[in-house]
């Protein structure tokens, strides 16, 4: 499948992976550092960004985009396995490389597919709402977002230090969504899934959860750690869903690891 990307740097592949709703650039303050010593490609899954969704009658939970995923990679970046980073869905799909033997090492930025039926039903409704607040109040949400008050209560939901999110990203963030065209189907799919099967995981993986985590509860994170042998836990302790944008440092660190 193809599929939208950036690939900068050189050395050793490693694919970044973006969360539901988001695109390539949900890794941006990162790509830059780890360009330096990495050959980085970071992609639009299936029906994200830039890239087409899956083909028609195929419904785009974790495991199916994967499967599009690794044809990719194995097409355009290696047949070996590669190191991977992963947010949110991303985080999870990730884990399905894992499982599909595409991965050599993942990091994983607070993994979806470890929740309770309870705590599915709260993703699908607060994103639900994020996404109608974005496609329906576009203007307003613009205006407000000139306001670093209101920006930062608006981006309090996803960070954990929103004060320091710019309004242009927070922009692009909100017309990413409005384009997704896999946006709704993604959503009711990977909410009546949950991840299983992290015994056939197989390769180190690090997971990274934030403490402010408001939308993926840090409850959630000793699940993770606890389905898939050997996985390593690492708090953000000010960190919100993005942690990877609250402590880049941190997340930079879990992925350059020798």
């Amino acid at each position: 499948m193809t599929l939208n990307h950036v690939r900068r740097g050189a050395g050793e592949p490693l694919l970044l992976i973006h969360g539901i709703g988001g695109e390539w650039r949900s890794w941006d303050p990162l790509i830059g550092r780890l360009s330096a010593g990495r050959d980085v490609i970071a992609i639009d899954m299936p029906g994200f960004g830039e890239s087409p969704p899956l083909s028609s009658g195929r419904a785009p939970r974790a495991a199916a985009l994967a499967e599009a995923v690794a044809d990719f990679v194995r097409e355009n970046v290696s047949a070996e396995p590669v190191e991977i980073g992963g947010h949110s869905l991303g985080g999870w799909v990730g884990l399905e490389l894992a499982k599909l033997g595409v991965a050599r090492r993942l990091t994983a930025v607070a993994p979806a597919g470890f929740w309770t039926r309870l705590e599915a039903a709260y993703v699908r409704g607060t994103l639900r709402w994020t996404a109608w607040t974005t496609r329906h109040g576009a203007g307003l949400l613009d205006r407000a977002y000139r306001s670093s008050r209101l920006r930062a209560i608006l981006a309090s939901g996803q960070f954990g230090h929103p004060a320091r999110v710019r309004a242009d990203d927070l922009r692009r963030m909100g017309a990413a969504l409005r384009g997704a065209t896999g946006w709704d189907d993604t959503l009711r799919a990977m909410t009546v899934d949950r991840f299983s099967g992290g015994h056939q995981v197989g390769v180190p993986v690090t997971v990274i959860w934030g403490r402010r985590d408001r939308l993926l509860l840090p409850r959630q994170a000793e699940r993770a750690a606890a389905e898939v042998p050997g996985a390593g836990l690492v708090w953000v302790e000010a960190g919100g869903h993005f942690a990877h944008w609250d402590d880049p440092d941190a997340v930079i660190g879990a992925l350059l690891r020798p």
